[in-house]
């Protein structure tokens, strides 16, 4: 089993991954809509001087079975290494992930990353999953477990109308909600990046120790045109704080262009400053209503969170979101 680095400009070769990746990932999970191969692309080749990415291929002779990746943030958490290993289904228990894990390792010790986290897909009642065993047996620990919940669209409007009543009670006359295409405008931009910026120590992570990231307003123009290329399209629902103008709660949909009857439920986060005000609930009803409205044509949002994150699971739950199966963290230590 060869490992070696996978030249993302070389469109066999990357077409080849994505289809391992892919398979990987749709393997006894018939819900599962991936993004399109030119969208997978345009990320792939995309230059983030915040995150660096490299992929590594596993080759038997010459077929590519196996691929994994690792992402290395250089200007926050730099002491962790984010990866993902997936094998082809149909060349499974010969190797190749535990050759690609070594390398993941290798490469850690190289960067001086002493924390390695990955995540799996299991379903939510299999305790003894091969996935789980597998990253046990490579000396990983489980360090926390988020609930993976599906919402099939449209929502009633009644529904919708409740919670939002009730929240109004609650936030009116201190904040305004405003529901952006593309993303924020400039001059919301500096404050909704520090409140995303809390979102890695603020979640429950379990024992993963997160530092605040460090997304400027620069980068996330930078990121909002990467969107723009993959044929993306993020809406942003914010509360604005009426006596700052600032930021205080955003809610992100990522509606990707190559699965096109889904949508992502990207962050949630209020300001801890400015929570108890139902402001959670207030954002992500108003980002439903204009996806109902502007996308009917999305039947389903895919959402995650904690187990321990009993606020935000309750408001999943009021609104519909139903589990399908669970995404545990696993962390080793070198």
């Amino acid at each position: 089993m060869d490992t070696r680095l996978i030249d993302v400009h070389d469109d066999e070769v990357c077409a080849r991954a994505y289809d391992v990746i892919i398979a990987s990932k749709d393997h006894q999970r018939p819900w599962h809509q991936p993004p399109s191969l030119a969208e997978t692309l345009v990320e792939w080749r995309h230059v983030d001087e915040a995150e660096r990415m490299e992929m590594w291929g596993a080759w038997d002779g010459d077929e590519l079975i196996g691929v994994a990746t690792i992402w290395l943030p250089m200007s926050d958490n730099t002491s962790m290494a984010w990866h993902d290993v997936q094998v082809d289904p149909a060349h499974r228990r010969r190797g190749a992930g535990s050759a690609l894990l070594d390398r993941i390792v290798a490469r850690a010790r190289e960067e001086s990353r002493p924390t390695l986290v990955t995540d799996l897909m299991v379903p939510a009642d299999a305790d003894d999953h091969a996935y789980r065993r597998f990253a046990e047996k490579h000396g990983y620990h489980l360090s926390n477990t988020e609930i993976m919940r599906h919402l099939s669209l449209p929502v009633a409007e009644d529904l919708l109308g409740t919670y939002a009543d009730r929240a109004r009670a609650r936030w009116e006359g201190d904040y305004r909600l405003e529901t952006h295409v593309g993303g924020v405008p400039p001059e919301l931009q500096p404050s909704l990046c520090a409140v995303m910026n809390q979102l890695a120590v603020d979640a429950p992570t379990g024992d993963i120790d997160f530092e605040e990231e460090s997304l400027t307003p620069e980068r996330y123009e930078e990121y909002l045109e990467l969107f723009r290329q993959q044929g993306r399209v993020r809406l942003t629902t914010v509360a604005v704080h009426e006596a700052t103008g600032d930021v205080v709660a955003y809610t992100d949909l990522m509606l990707p262009s190559g699965a096109p009857s889904v949508a992502w439920q990207w962050g949630t986060l209020v300001h801890k400053a400015h929570r108890g005000r139902r402001l959670g609930m207030a954002v992500k009803v108003e980002n439903l209503r204009r996806l109902q409205t502007d996308h009917p044509e999305r039947q389903r949002v895919v959402t995650g969170n904690d187990d321990t994150n009993s606020w935000m699971v309750s408001i999943n739950e009021d609104l519909g979101f139903r589990i399908v199966e669970l995404c545990p963290a696993y962390q080793r230590k070198l």
